[in-house]
């Protein structure tokens, strides 16, 4: 990242944060809205797979997705309320996959507290990713341009297509270890590129400006592996193999299995190498659009030259 890029996204931060902030609680109010009908706090939630729901929701993450979303429907002119559509199915996806990924990870902690598997059990985790999943699908029937619907319901089913496949061929490197950097790479940019340019792509296909989609498509991509890479450096020792066999796919043991002399710096610099093709092709979009994706990409360019993986 140029350092005239970091004087424009200095520049570009200003004014955003406070209006972001206000479109979030309406994204916020709108999922709630959707997933629990007018339900108060104080109302009683009897069935199980909603109080699951709740549970995960009432502790959130970042909302990297929804102020993606937001911050690139601000810049394209879409229409208000689809706006909040598109934000609320992002977020929705998301969270969907977090709770599915616990269960297949037996993670016991997430966002701070314990994972919805290991508190309702795993049978009303999964019925609660699926009711993520699905009230996403349906909050899409509200689009308001019915032309682009289905251009729209398919864009959103191939990503989420390409989430599950990933996730299934990570697991499967679990219990067959690879020693291929390339298809890595392209786990990564399944599991993980797929729901993060999701946003970016259905503000892009909403507003009718094609010309940025690739340009988000090859951003995504790129930054996907780098975050994936440099999450795995944060957790080398919790990936160390067990049995001669990878506790998880992590970018450093295999490397190391590669062949790899210094693989914690080869991994250092593959991820360096990903931030700043991410970083290139992110400057080629609006300053709004981009900003946040900027933000996130130097975030993760601090983190790894400032962390200590020995």
């Amino acid at each position: 990242m140029t350092a005239q890029t970091l004087i424009k996204l200095t520049k570009s931060s200003k004014g955003l944060d406070s209006s972001m902030d206000e479109l979030i609680r309406q994204v916020d109010a709108f999922i709630n809205e959707q997933i629990f009908g007018t339900a108060t706090e104080s109302s009683p939630i009897n069935n199980l797979a909603l109080q699951a729901v709740k549970y995960h929701l009432d502790v959130p993450g970042q909302k990297v997705r929804m102020r993606l979303c937001l911050s690139a429907c601000l810049e394209l002119n879409v229409e208000h309320d689809d706006m909040l559509i598109i934000s609320a199915v992002s977020e929705l996806l998301h969270n969907a996959s977090l709770i599915h990924d616990d269960i297949q990870d037996k993670d016991e902690i997430r966002r701070g507290q314990i994972t919805v598997w290991k508190k309702y059990g795993t049978n009303i985790a999964i019925c609660a990713g699926d009711l993520l999943l699905s009230s996403a699908y349906s909050l899409l029937a509200g689009i308001s341009n019915t032309k682009l619907l289905p251009i729209v319901i398919s864009l959103v089913g191939r990503r989420t297509s390409s989430v599950i496949q990933g996730q299934a061929d990570d697991i499967e490197c679990k219990a067959n270890p690879i020693q291929c950097i390339e298809t890595y790479v392209e786990i990564a940019k399944a599991k993980s590129g797929a729901l993060l340019g999701l946003p970016l792509e259905l503000a892009i296909v909403l507003s009718m400006q094609n010309q940025y989609l690739e340009i988000v498509r090859k951003s995504v991509s790129a930054f996907s592996v780098a975050y994936q890479m440099a999450d795995d450096l944060q957790d080398i020792e919790k990936d160390a193999p067990l049995n001669s066999r990878s506790k998880s796919l992590n970018v450093v043991h295999l490397l190391k299995d590669a062949g790899s002399l210094d693989p914690v710096e080869s991994a250092i610099k593959l991820t360096e190498q990903y931030l700043v093709e991410a970083a290139q092709s992110a400057e080629m979009l609006p300053d709004s659009m981009c900003i946040h994706l900027l933000k996130m990409i130097q975030k993760i360019q601090i983190q790894v030259k400032n962390d200590n993986y020995s």
